[in-house]
């Protein structure tokens, strides 16, 4: 009695037939639907990321036309406080030399900064002028 298993042929319908089945049915749906459906989202996937590097470069030309802003007001801050650095050296050589003639040295001073402010002030149109200009410049 070495094998005492007798063999069982199972015919037409089980329970555990029918739930082979249907899982079968219900994996191999799930296959279908990713299948059908992976195009789809790798074109969404896609226009997002166009999209994306749209507004990336929208925001990156706005970045550039801010800093170049920046960039021209420094330089005429750093060229208004030369003045001013000149200015102030000049008075205080012209009252060390004479310090009798203070108010002379003064209004000269005051003529001199007078002449700079003005400069000052075309400049600072240019600088406004050309930020219009810039700004109505169609992109490509």
């Amino acid at each position: 009695m070495a094998n005492s298993a007798i063999p069982v042929a199972v015919h037409g319908w089980t329970w555990t037939a029918a739930l082979m089945g249907l899982a079968n049915l219900l994996i191999g749906g799930v296959f279908v639907a990713i299948i059908r459906t992976r195009p789809t989202l790798k074109k969404i996937a896609n226009e997002r990321e166009a999209n994306l590097l749209t507004e990336r470069a929208k925001e990156m030309d706005g970045m550039r036309r801010a800093i170049a802003k920046l960039e021209a007001e420094r330089a005429s801050d750093r060229h208004r406080i030369n003045n001013l650095s000149q200015c102030l050296d000049a008075l205080l050589l012209m009252i060390e030399m004479d310090p009798s003639k203070a108010a002379a040295a003064a209004a000269k001073i005051k003529a001199m900064r007078a002449t700079q402010m003005e400069a000052e002030a075309v400049e600072k149109a240019t600088i406004h002028a050309a930020e219009i200009t810039t700004a109505k410049e169609p992109t490509a």
